[in-house]
């Protein structure tokens, strides 16, 4: 080899740094081409003394480039050992132990790598036998190639693998390469494959032993079946069907439907039976069999590329009933529309799904306002009606309430709800009648008790309180008590106050029949006038008749006094000085009513319910009798009374029926069906 003289100088001082040295000191260097030598550098001492170098160069270009081959090859062995799909492993020829694996290995397998280096695939739980048999047969081949073998991890799991395995070299020593494919899935999957492939074999061979029975069943079932093929031609038919088509099995089979029986021609059997057949798709429609008078068949066609199975079931019983059902539901929905009361259906969101020609008069709006809408929605609902929507839905049991609703203008409602399938049913009916009914009722209880108190006591009272007024007379004239007079005079006339109320007390307690006669209700006021005209230009009060035009009317003439006197008493009573009273009467729409209106301050609402309770009065000399005897006496007459009261006055309305018949008499019950109805109006 050829050197540069700075290369040769370079040998010279590497040589010289150490004249000593008598060992060979290789150097390697890289050439400017790119090839690769060894220098070898040696000294020794010369005959006359001198130290010498000898220097030799070594071409390794080629070695060097065979070592970085057999590097790459390693770096790409252990690529595809580690990053291959398969389980991968390398045992120790000489003992058969683990000195590596990839991460397939350990992850298939529940190990660490500290748990296989080291160890015998024995010691890994491969069966003995199985291990030496492998082995055996790379002694004898010096490879296996895809054999099944144990699969066994870390927790005793057993599968199954395809295992090959060929003998290599690594780092001069003998070597054994094994790689596992896990089939244990496919294995299990295989298994499951053959059972199924069993079962229907086995499946196979039980529906060629009952074709047989069915056939009998399809043929001898209760039900029409047939089959026609593309043609129309009849290919199969069941002993109900010969029944049905009124013909033999050999004049059907074989022949066309619309040939065979021409009467189905243009009916919906044809036209449904064309429809499933071009469509393609089952059809389901009922038919008037034109063979059988009266009688309806629900009939399936089943299309197929073989034609049409037709499958009639008989269901004329089925149609009356469901006819009879139809007109049921008309029946009751004509009485629900006929009812006078009020009834709804709502589902579980209380959304409206039916309501009566009663419920739509009440809430004001028509079916189309309401259905679909909820029932908060259309009215304000109260929170207690809404708590008994509600428990119905839940504990699916019927309640009944009252409640008053504002939505319908104040009205007492009777509210019964019922649960359904779909939500609940409510059924609702107007009460305020009856509760005034109820509320009068207990008016007129009270009116009865205090007629029989005042029976008991009144004539017991009176005799003592008479027998005590004559002596105080006769003390009044003797000479010796004038003194005392006076005292006398404002005892007796104490007495005569107390035979007063008694004398109320008995009109209230009185059972006799009142004699009604035909006289005009203005005269009688005319006749009283005067009296009345008097005790209001006495409280400097004025008082005002307004008569009107009336029919004669059946009434006691006494009792109407006592009447109109109270009234007007209390209305005079009511007002300030100057103030004016009138008296009217008149006709509004055929009945007679006697109306008196006053100018006072009205009467305070909490007190207008208490209006002709007995012992009830705001006067401080007051007995709270009054107006309960005018009570009786208005519904002795039939008549009704309307309280109108602001804080301008008060006006009371006496209405008297339309019609009496001549000489009627009538017996003040006060449990009579007739009870008094009062209306109170406040402004």
């Amino acid at each position: 080899m050829d050197f540069s003289h700075a290369e040769l100088f370079h040998l010279q001082n590497t040589a010289m740094t150490d004249l000593t040295m008598t060992e060979e000191q290789p150097i390697e260097k890289t050439a400017e081409d790119g090839r690769h030598f060894v220098d070898n550098l040696s000294g020794f001492q010369m005959p006359s003394g001198e130290y010498a170098c000898d220097a030799s160069a070594n071409d390794v270009t080629n070695s060097i480039k065979e070592q970085k081959r057999l590097t790459g090859a390693k770096e790409r062995f252990r690529k595809i050992f580690q990053l291959g799909p398969l389980m991968m492993a390398i045992l120790r020829k000489s003992d058969y132990r683990y000195i590596d694996v990839n991460d397939r290995f350990l992850e298939e397998r529940n190990y660490t790598l500290v748990d296989v280096i080291g160890k015998t695939p024995v010691e890994m739980g491969v069966p003995e036998i199985e291990f030496n048999k492998i082995i055996e047969t790379i002694e004898l081949h010096g490879s296996v190639q895809n054999i099944e073998s144990t699969l066994v991890t870390k927790f005793g799991s057993i599968g199954t693998t395809i295992l090959s395995a060929e003998t290599i070299q690594i780092d001069d020593q003998e070597c054994i390469l094994l790689a596992y494919n896990d089939v244990t899935e496919m294995k299990r999957m295989q298994a499951e494959r053959v059972e199924q492939l069993s079962k229907l074999l086995a499946l196979e061979a039980d529906l060629s032993h009952s074709n047989k029975f069915i056939a009998d069943i399809v043929d001898n079932m209760s039900d029409v079946f047939y089959v026609l093929d593309n043609q129309w031609r009849f290919t199969f038919v069941n002993n109900k069907a010969t029944e049905l088509l009124l013909k033999t099995r050999e004049e059907l089979l074989g022949n066309v439907l619309w040939e065979v029986i021409p009467k189905t021609r243009g009916t919906n059997l044809e036209l449904n039976y064309l429809k499933a057949k071009n469509d393609g798709l089952t059809m389901t429609f009922e038919y008037l069999s034109v063979l059988h008078k009266d009688t309806w068949y629900q009939v399936t066609a089943y299309p197929s590329e073989f034609g049409l199975s037709i499958y009639h079931t008989d269901i004329t019983e089925r149609k009356l009933m469901h006819e009879k059902l139809i007109k049921a539901q008309e029946e009751m929905l004509s009485v629900l529309e006929s009812m006078t009361d009020c009834f709804y259906a709502l589902d579980r969101d209380l959304q409206f799904t039916y309501i009566n020609r009663a419920g739509k008069i009440a809430f004001g709006r028509s079916q189309e306002d309401l259905l679909g809408k909820k029932i908060t929605e259309v009215i304000k609902v109260n929170d207690t009606a809404l708590q008994y929507y509600h428990k119905v839905l839940s504990e699916k049991r019927p309640v009944t309430f009252e409640s008053v609703s504002e939505a319908l203008g104040n009205k007492s409602l009777e509210i019964s709800v019922y649960p359904s399938e779909t939500g609940l049913t409510c059924y609702f009916r107007d009460i305020t009648s009856r509760k005034l009914a109820e509320n009068e009722m207990a008016r007129l209880d009270r009116l009865n008790l205090v007629g029989q108190l005042a029976a008991g006591i009144g004539h017991e009272i009176r005799n003592p309180m008479t027998t005590v007024r004559g002596y105080l007379q006769l003390l009044g004239e003797k000479p010796d008590c004038a003194a005392r007079k006076p005292t006398f005079d404002l005892m007796i006339s104490e007495l005569d106050r107390a035979n007063s109320i008694i004398t109320e007390f008995l009109s209230l307690s009185q059972i006799k029949q009142t004699k009604l006669e035909s006289q005009n209700l203005n005269a009688i006021i005319n006749h009283l006038f005067p009296l009345l005209e008097a005790d209001a230009f006495t409280q400097n009060k004025q008082i005002t008749f307004i008569p009107g035009d009336i029919p004669n009317l059946e009434l006691n003439g006494k009792e109407i006094s006592q009447l109109v006197l109270n009234l007007t008493l209390n209305g005079l009573a009511a007002m300030l000085e100057r103030g004016c009273l009138t008296i009217k009467s008149y006709l509004q729409d055929g009945t007679v009513v006697l109306a008196i209106v006053d100018e006072g301050c009205g009467i305070p609402p909490e007190n207008l319910k208490k209006i002709g309770t007995p012992f009830f009065t705001t006067k401080d000399d007051g007995t709270g009798l009054g107006l309960a005897t005018c009570y009786k006496i208005i519904e002795s007459h039939k008549a009704k009374v309307h309280i109108e009261s602001s804080s301008s006055g008060t006006t009371f309305s006496i209405i008297f029926p339309k019609e009496q018949d001549k000489n009627e008499t009538i017996a003040p019950n006060y449990l009579s069906p007739y009870f008094l109805r009062r209306s109170i109006n406040t402004t």
